[in-house]
């Protein structure tokens, strides 16, 4: 997974990128409720993936890791930003230009020679 995640680094420009695996012991409960796929550190460029399934705790699909890697990069890209919204100030992490960014991080996965084997359809 580390090799992947550099790999993804390399063909998105991004540097000094770190990668680490979730330490989930149990699985999930309840599935309804909200649980985390990966998140990610600004201060200390750390990016951490569950890299196994929420349920069963099997291993993913490398392109469902791929997909969680481009959107945790993509908090780097298009960082998050304080707005008035109503008369409050909310904080803006998830907006459509951030999910443009990680459709775009998705689709130069699928370009790229190495990381384009795990999206082909067998």
């Amino acid at each position: 997974m580390e090799l992947i995640f550099n790999r993804a680094c390399e063909v998105l420009k991004l540097r000094d990128f770190s990668f680490r695996t979730m330490q989930r012991g149990e699985p999930v409960k309840d599935l309804k409720r909200r649980f985390v796929l990966g998140h990610t550190s600004f201060k200390t460029k750390t990016v951490t993936v569950d890299i196994y399934t929420a349920k069963k705790r099997q291993s993913k699909k490398i392109s469902a890791i791929l997909a969680v890697i481009a959107h945790e990069l993509a908090h780097h890209q298009k960082p998050p930003y304080r707005q008035r919204w109503r008369g409050r100030i909310i904080n803006r992490i998830h907006f459509p230009q951030f999910y443009r960014q990680v459709n775009r991080n998705v689709a130069k996965f699928k370009k790229d020679k190495v990381l384009g084997e795990y999206y082909s359809s067998k």
